[in-house]
């Protein structure tokens, strides 16, 4: 099995409802994405994808410089948002999973169940 991971990063604020603690409240992190795929074989010229064509689409659904609440009708935690991101991007590719750090310390991932 063959893997590649591209990974991206963005703004955004966030409340994370129902935590009873501080990140209730609204503030920020400066997000990374990073998107494993995952192929038996490669294409040509040797490769999966070109990385290029996975950093489009990420770019395309991340939501930069926004407040996360308005943009999903989900709690966005790391986690729901882990789970959004690998839904996306499996459209186009074989994801075989995807991990949102919301700083240099902290990160939820998720993959396909299975």
């Amino acid at each position: 099995m063959w893997r590649i991971g591209v990974s991206r990063s963005f703004s955004a604020a966030h409340r994370v409802i129902g935590q009873a603690g501080r990140c209730e409240q609204t503030h920020g992190h400066n997000y990374r994405v990073e998107v494993v795929l995952e192929s038996p074989q490669l294409h040509q010229p040797g490769m999966i994808v070109d990385f290029a064509e996975v950093r489009a689409k990420l770019d395309a659904i991340l939501p930069d410089h926004r407040l996360l609440n308005d943009v999903y009708d989900f709690n966005p935690t790391a986690e729901n948002l882990a789970r959004y991101f690998f839904e996306q991007i499996s459209l186009h590719f074989s994801v075989h999973s995807v991990r949102v750090w919301e700083n240099d310390e902290c990160w939820a991932e998720y993959s396909q169940p299975g």
